[in-house]
């Protein structure tokens, strides 16, 4: 049953999960095409590469991390114009998906913002996932490579280095929110349909604070918003709560109807101007809010869109060090 209570009474359900995760289902979309068609491979690029391409241009990538060739497409905003300095967002596909279908289905590559699309390795199980999951390879180096794009994008003369967030679907999310907690240089941090493990504890209570927003299904039938205790994952509640812990926040949290079908709940009494937000969306499957495509089984919202509400909370939130200036 959806819970609809605000999250910052989940603290007293902390550590009831308990045990490894077992395999979920695949994050399944469909095969949608990129909006625009990848050009140009480089390998290695200098960051001076993240500005060279023309506006509303999809460009792929390749670079070296730990000995092995990690890639990902570089979107450029419609409007691009090199002396500008843009927000900048990495994007995390869910498992078994591919950096080219979450650019198709997400409709990131509408805002007017500096996109990278990751592509995850393969895990144990032959489907491509990342880190932070009981599945993903020995040897995978996601951290390094979520570390290595972040640092491309900040020397790149046309993106706002206090800018530069993390986001991602099911697996992606997940592995999103925990290399947001240990990369420097990540500014926020936005999660859609995450599949939190409490086996994977980077994101500690005490760490650096950060901005994060979340978006989840009530009927979501892959990642259930309730968590499974079976499977290891948190409850959508219970894992903002850590949040809550690390931020710093105080008090309880405001619900806002937004449309019939999402609930906004929203804390910002926070630390260092952070703030923990959560769209709870009646009757969402494992799907991207406002995706004109298939982007996952179950029912898909379009009372908000989660590309302009990502694109708009990273416009807003800015690293930790440029808040303190």
């Amino acid at each position: 049953m959806r819970r609809l209570a605000a999250f910052g009474t989940a603290l007293a359900l902390l550590g009831t999960v308990a045990g490894c995760a077992s395999q979920h289902q695949r994050s399944a979309t469909a095969s949608a095409p990129a909006t625009t068609t990848a050009t140009a491979t480089t390998t290695t690029p200098s960051s001076a590469a993240a500005c060279a391409g023309t506006a509303g241009s999809s460009t792929s990538h390749t670079m070296n991390v730990a000995s092995h060739p990690r890639t990902f497409i570089e979107h450029l905003p419609s409007n691009f114009a090199a002396s500008t300095k843009y927000v900048a967002i990495i994007v995390f596909p869910g498992r078994g998906e591919s950096a080219v279908q979450i650019e198709g289905y997400s409709q990131l590559d509408s805002t007017n913002t500096i996109v990278l699309y990751a592509q995850g390795l393969d895990g144990t199980d032959g489907e491509s996932t990342w880190e932070a999951t009981p599945y993903a390879g020995a040897s995978a180096h996601d951290y390094e490579f979520a570390s290595d794009m972040v640092n491309w994008l900040a020397g790149a003369p046309c993106v706002d280095a206090n800018r530069i967030g993390l986001t991602g679907k099911s697996d992606g999310a997940g592995f999103a929110a925990s290399a947001a907690c240990v990369t420097s240089g990540v500014a926020a941090v936005a999660t859609v349909s995450g599949a939190f493990y409490q086996a994977d504890t980077r994101c500690t209570p005490t760490g650096r604070p950060l901005p994060v927003m979340n978006m989840h299904g009530a009927e979501d039938p892959v990642i259930p918003y309730n968590g499974s205790t079976t499977r290891g994952l948190y409850s959508t509640n219970a894992w903002l709560a850590l949040w809550q812990q690390r931020d710093s926040c105080t008090g309880s949290s405001t619900n806002t109807p937004v449309g019939a079908d999402v609930v906004r709940s929203t804390l910002t009494s926070c630390t260092d101007g952070t703030e923990v937000v959560n769209y709870d969306i009646a009757d969402g499957g494992h799907t991207w809010p406002g995706a004109t495509v298939t982007s996952g089984p179950g029912g898909t919202t379009h009372t908000i869109d989660a590309a302009q509400l990502i694109a708009a909370f990273f416009t807003d939130s800015q690293s930790l060090s440029a808040r303190f200036r």
